[in-house]
């Protein structure tokens, strides 16, 4: 097993756990406050990560991150509140302005439609793109096959570009 630090933990892993957060919350700051106790978590329990691979760490990131996300709904509030930014913010991309509003408003009408999509086909997607896991790793957490991962992206990519196309935000190939 790799020897790990918190440090190395933390710069590898943190994007996974925050959007892992980010995609049950929808809400910056808690995603954030998840974040934070994740990594309190990771840090209470350094020996537990020892023993593990490094696909078994991002498995075992990923669910506590959902876990904790979702235990913060239910709860309908934050746990800790951070003002610390969980990283640097992003460089301006020179677009004009209308480009940027249009960027925008396509980013958030896919949040909407992945929101509002089965869970089964949304999560793969979620993890593949916003916590950048691979096609195992995320057959690993979720306790599926690659082949189901890979079917399950496949009809959540088609059906997100289908609602696209419907409320004309679609790209023609």
């Amino acid at each position: 097993m790799p020897e790990r630090d918190f440090e190395t933990i933390y710069e590898k892993y943190s994007r996974l756990v925050y959007w892992a957060a980010y995609r049950v919350l929808f809400d910056k700051e808690a995603a954030e406050d998840v974040t934070q106790n994740v990594f309190l978590s990771v840090l209470k329990n350094m020996d537990q990560t020892a023993s593990m691979s490094d696909a078994q760490l991002k498995g075992w990131l990923y669910r506590i991150s959902v876990n904790a996300a979702l235990d913060v709904k239910r709860r309908g509030g934050k746990e800790l509140l951070s003002d610390d930014p969980l990283g640097p913010d992003v460089a301006d991309t020179g677009g004009t302005p209308e480009d940027e509003v249009v960027e925008e408003d396509t980013r958030a009408a896919v949040r909407k439609l992945l929101k509002a999509m089965d869970p089964k086909f949304r999560e793969p997607l979620e993890m593949y793109y916003y916590s950048e896991m691979s096609v195992s790793d995320i057959a690993e957490a979720l306790e599926i096959s690659e082949g189901t991962v890979k079917s399950r992206m496949a009809r959540g990519r088609k059906l997100l570009a289908e609602r696209l196309r419907e409320k004309g935000i679609g790209y023609e190939r």
